[in-house]
């Protein structure tokens, strides 16, 4: 049995909703088995509290629970944690849960043997075959006047929330693929940059008899032992990281994860990562340094006579002179001196910025699509009964509540969709059908076809386009609902709309006129779901108002079941979100750093690539300051080209990403919106970024003197 009670944990806490489950014996269970954690299982006059909750609440055995039963509040203490496989993360929605048993039950005024949920097990489990055998237990039930509320489908081998770790791992996997082409390029740049550094030492190998073969053992080799002393260091950092990081969101999902594991798979990606990838990565200017010959080697730190041979040079060298001071000029022509190196530098930087864009445009789409279907909720709270009451009565008595506006009453049924005499493919948690009130403007779905309700309409029924999907019916078909002990009546689609963020723990709601329906179940006038709109719509007081309601109701001998405020909703929605872009965002931020040090190491070779050019310029009577600005503008040039490729990259890529998150986690799109002021934001921090990258290589610029600079010649 499963009941909503309400419960707070300190005599001036706020009161908040939680649901109580008890069982005949904790002893002997056989489906969703609830495990105990620490602990005893609890008695008469104690509670259990799930161990998800007790994270939440911060509470721990031998602290107490008060709760209010029958108008009195009474002070419950907790005997035990447990654990039940199928509750959703308290933090996403604030829903406790706590664990009686039938003599604790009592005390709800719930008599011992009474229950409100019966668990079946199918075997072998498919979604026709369970389907089959749950109507059959309605029709059953129907006979003995005993209506079904909900029916959910469990798949033995899918968890629920399967699809929000898909979504993890997916961000994941792109951490991964992102991380390791930002170390090909450190690599490539850090060989770069011993090359160049070494190139004279390159030539006196080369003139006392050292082959090009003996060249690229050494820096290879070099190479590879940097990459074994990583991967001694990563292997067992990633495998405790990874344990770690999977026993937290793990836990989110209420599932134990104590035993170390190591991947062999991971292991073997590791050690090719660590291993073979640095050396590719290296190949290249190891390679380009072997085939200097003594002269090139001695003789490589010239005065930049390699630059201005092809056309994009000339084009760089007339916009300079254009539209900069001659030195600046100079900056920007030395960033495309060399190319390849210029390429990889903006590969890492543009891949930040891209990056960064996509998860502030996914964030605002998530924003976009919340505001878009909460514009369609005209309402602020949503109560449930645990019985239908007459409708007239619940209006009168909620607007005695002082902040309520307007209120509806509608009448819910749990239902089957017949198609042809045959079950429809129904989502995980069932059909529900719901009665609207004609002119009703209190929520209307985002429709993909046909149209919504009107007043005047007959049989008619707008019912989700995921149903009529996998049924095989469209708009104008007619369609059967199997109402259990109510009967069964024909129903004309007229409508097919997109539940977005339906989630995983809701049913898929076919929405009829609810006069209609009081003439198809005989219950004229009653309804047990009220929607409540408030005059003020800020958090604190929609709470303060569905409080008073489920107060009043229950004063007056009327049991709520249920209530959630659009507040909560939306937080709750955005919480399941956030954990993703966070990730996403850090990650940006990573990659971001990773393009500084890139940018640090490009200017830093560059430095020692003109050091006969800083020699030059000192003995023409240039300043440190000069010399400084030239290559801390060349750090914000690169900056700057960057943020000019990343900005339209990101309007193609980020769309597609949204989709795809979006399908993952909730199987719905989001409606895409790009968000343009992080193109300033974007812009601001990247060119800190490359400014600060580019202190200490222009501070060593500086430091060379005319005679440092003649030596190298």
């Amino acid at each position: 049995s499963q009941n909503i009670v309400r419960y707070k944990v300190a005599p001036d806490a706020p009161w908040k909703q939680g649901a109580v489950l008890a069982l005949d014996d904790f002893d002997e269970q056989k489906y969703e088995l609830v495990q105990l954690k620490d602990g005893r299982w609890p008695k008469k006059d104690d509670i259990g509290i799930e161990r998800l909750a007790a994270q939440f609440l911060e509470k721990d055995i031998g602290d107490t629970i008060i709760f209010k039963i029958n108008d009195m509040e009474r002070e419950l203490p907790i005997s035990g944690k447990i654990r039940h496989p199928f509750v959703p993360p308290p933090m996403f929605f604030d829903l406790a849960f706590f664990f009686m048993d039938p003599q604790g039950m009592e005390r709800l005024g719930i008599p011992a043997g009474m229950f409100n949920a019966a668990y079946l097990q199918v075997t072998p489990y498919s979604e026709a075959h369970a389907k089959e055998v749950a109507t059959d237990v309605k029709d059953r039930l129907a006979k003995q006047n005993i209506g079904i509320a909900q029916t959910q489908y469990e798949d033995p081998d899918k968890h629920w929330g399967r699809a929000f770790m898909e979504g993890f791992v997916l961000v994941m996997q792109l951490l991964a693929v992102i991380s390791l082409l930002m170390s090909v390029v450190l690599v490539y740049n850090t060989v770069n940059a011993l090359v160049t550094q070494q190139t004279d030492q390159i030539g006196i190998l080369k003139a006392i008899g050292g082959k090009s073969t003996t060249i690229v053992q050494v820096y290879l080799t070099g190479v590879f032992v940097y990459g074994l002393l990583a991967l001694l260091i990563a292997l067992p950092l990633g495998a405790f990281l990874a344990f770690g990081i999977t026993q937290y969101f793990l836990n989110l999902f209420n599932i134990d994860y104590d035993q170390f594991r190591v991947s062999s798979d991971a292991i073997i990606f590791q050690v090719i990562s660590a291993l073979a990838v640095p050396l590719l990565a290296g190949v290249l200017p190891v390679l380009g340094g072997a085939r200097l010959t003594v002269r090139e080697a001695i003789a490589s730190y010239g005065l930049g006579a390699d630059f201005g041979s092809n056309w994009l040079d000339r084009m760089v060298e007339r916009i300079g002179a254009r539209f900069l001071p001659s030195h600046y000029a100079t900056s920007l022509g030395n960033m495309f001196r060399r190319k390849g190196r210029l390429f990889l530098t903006q590969f890492v930087l543009i891949a930040a910025g891209t990056m960064f864009l996509m998860v502030m445009s996914l964030s605002s789409s998530i924003g976009l699509t919340l505001d878009k279907i909460y514009e369609r909720r005209k309402f602020d709270a949503t109560v449930e009964l645990a019985r239908p009451q007459n409708i007239e009565r619940m209006v009168e008595t909620a607007k005695a509540i002082p902040g309520v506006e307007k209120i509806e009453v509608r009448y819910v049924h749990s239902a089957n969709v017949l198609v042809g005499g045959r079950l429809t493919r129904e989502a995980g948690v069932g059909s529900t059908v719901e009665g609207v009130p004609p002119g009703s403007d209190f929520l209307i779905p985002f429709m993909v076809g046909g149209r919504w309700l009107q007043p005047g309409d007959g049989n008619v029924i707008v019912t989700t386009k995921e149903l009529a999907k996998k049924s095989g019916v469209t708009v104008g078909d007619t369609i059967t609902l199997n109402l259990g002990e109510l009967g069964k009546s024909d129903w004309q689609i007229i409508g097919l709309y997109d539940p977005v963020f339906a989630g995983g723990f809701n049913a898929d709601i076919a929405y009829v006129p609810q006069d209609s329906l009081f003439i198809a179940t005989q219950r004229l006038s009653r309804g047990g779901t009220l929607y409540v709109r408030t005059s003020t719509h800020d958090a604190a007081s929609v709470a303060a108002v569905t409080t008073q309601l489920k107060e009043l109701f229950e004063s007056r001998g009327v049991k709520v079941t249920i209530s959630l405020t659009e507040p909560e909703a939306r937080t709750s929605n955005e919480a399941q979100f956030g954990i993703v872009t966070s990730m996403m965002l850090a990650l940006a931020i990573i990659v971001a750093i990773v393009g500084g040090i890139a940018l640090m190491g490009t200017l830093s070779i560059s430095v020692v690539e003109r050091t006969k050019e800083i020699g030059v310029l000192r003995a023409v009577g240039a300043r440190s300051r000069t010399i400084m600005s030239m290559f801390v503008m060349e750090g914000a040039l690169q900056g700057l080209f960057s943020w000019l490729i990343a900005v339209p990259l990101s309007l193609l890529v980020s769309p597609p990403l949204a989709d795809a998150l979006g399908q993952t986690m909730f199987n719905a799109s989001l409606s895409y919106k790009f968000n343009a002021a992080a193109i300033v934001s974007w812009l601001i921090i990247i060119l800190v970024i490359s400014v600060l990258a580019s202190i200490i290589p222009s501070r060593n610029a500086t430091r060379i003197s005319v005679r440092d600079s003649l030596a190298y010649a």
